[in-house]
């Protein structure tokens, strides 16, 4: 009886172990795997977007705020052209205070807003910055932003010099 018992403390305690720690390797393998259940082709992860959602970060960190809007009124893709992205389609998810990424992107999908985001087609690319605590303080859990993103090309025009 003393080992099950023991067995049955183990594996409680290991729980959480277990589950996925957050970091943008999981959250983006979980936000394609629900994409990859609803018949969408995978995001993909662009360095500029990993870069622009971490300045996106450290704004809110700096001036302490958490929102989709800055405080002077600048809006979350404000950061995506200085890192070079040039965007057709932009959108961001937000997240504070989680501690596992099941948890995390399984309530994104909760979200009619959030989860239009993860699912849209619109979306090719994104960037993940996540921070322990809270932009606005100490805090438990983790603080995330995801940036998604369809690169505005320009068409490239061929042209063709023929020789007589």
């Amino acid at each position: 009886m003393r080992r099950v018992l023991l067995a049955f403390f183990i594996a409680i305690l290991s729980l959480p172990a277990l589950a996925a720690d957050i970091n943008a390797k999981e959250v983006l393998a979980s936000m394609n795997e629900y994409r990859a259940k609803n018949g969408l082709a995978p995001l993909r992860e662009d360095p500029r977007l990993d870069l622009a959602a971490s300045d996106r970060m450290h704004d809110m960190e700096d001036l302490g705020y958490w929102s989709h809007e800055a405080p002077d009124g600048r809006s979350p893709f404000f950061w995506l052209k200085p890192r070079g992205y040039t965007f057709r389609f932009a959108g961001e998810n937000l997240a504070a205070g989680f501690e596992t990424c099941e948890v995390l992107v399984s309530s994104w999908m909760e979200s009619e807003g959030h989860r239009a985001n993860i699912l849209s087609q619109d979306y090719d690319d994104c960037g993940i910055a996540v921070i322990d605590g809270s932009t606005k303080g100490r805090s438990v859990g983790k603080s995330i932003v995801v940036m998604f993103g369809r690169e505005f090309l320009v068409p490239t025009v061929v042209v063709e010099h023929v020789r007589q």
